[in-house]
């Protein structure tokens, strides 16, 4: 038995690369000796590589640059499906309903000519054009440079996750749908709406 179900697999290219882009937050994940370890933080996409930064003493870092494989997690809209959405609520249990994007790859530590060019990049985007830039505080930008590591990660592997109600018919999918726009859950709604048309 295979995990995901083979239905709720999607590894089209649009669609992985809409929800990295799109939901730039991902959960890194790799381990050591002691177990898992874990951080959020942005990530961009530039071709088939993730561009992100972590704190130099954050014990992720050490593996930077190594040959260890480390787990991106990208989360798009999710929310709570309630079972009195179904044809039979009696016969039916609740579920949850999801986006995700997992990417598998090796890093390599970036020089600090690269380092900035990506923290550039990073800050444009999310300020926009008449938003905040490296210059405005390059001094204090600077000194904050050698306790932070860049690196790049390359997709090795991604696996696109669509739990969206495909095992429901098209009237549940209406409900579902119609439920999530009430709650203003409107990002979910429209990935349900287009996985339906597609």
């Amino acid at each position: 038995m295979s995990y995901p179900p083979p239905h709720y697999v999607d590894n089209d290219t649009e669609y992985t690369n809409r929800i990295i882009d799109t939901y730039g937050f991902p959960l890194l994940t790799s381990s050591n000796v002691e177990g898992p370890l874990a951080t959020h933080l942005p990530m961009v996409r530039d071709g088939e590589y993730l561009y992100g930064h972590i704190a130099a003493n954050n014990p992720m870092a050490e593996f930077l640059g190594t040959s260890m494989v480390f787990l991106a997690a990208f989360h798009g809209p999710h929310d709570y499906i309630s079972a009195t959405l179904y044809d039979k609520p009696e016969k039916s249990v609740p579920t949850w309903d999801y986006t995700a994007v997992h990417v598998h790859g090796v890093t390599t530590v970036l020089n600090p000519e690269k380092s900035v060019d990506r923290m550039v990049e990073l800050t444009e985007k999310y300020e926009g054009p008449d938003g905040w830039a490296m210059e405005d505080a390059a001094s204090y930008a600077s000194r904050l440079f050698p306790h932070i590591v860049y690196f790049e990660m390359r997709m090795d592997r991604v696996r696109g996750i669509r739990k969206l109600s495909q095992n429901k018919n098209a009237a549940t999918q209406a409900r579902i749908i119609k439920d999530l726009r009430a709650k203003g859950i409107d990002g979910l709604a429209d990935e349900i709406d287009l996985i339906r048309k597609s």
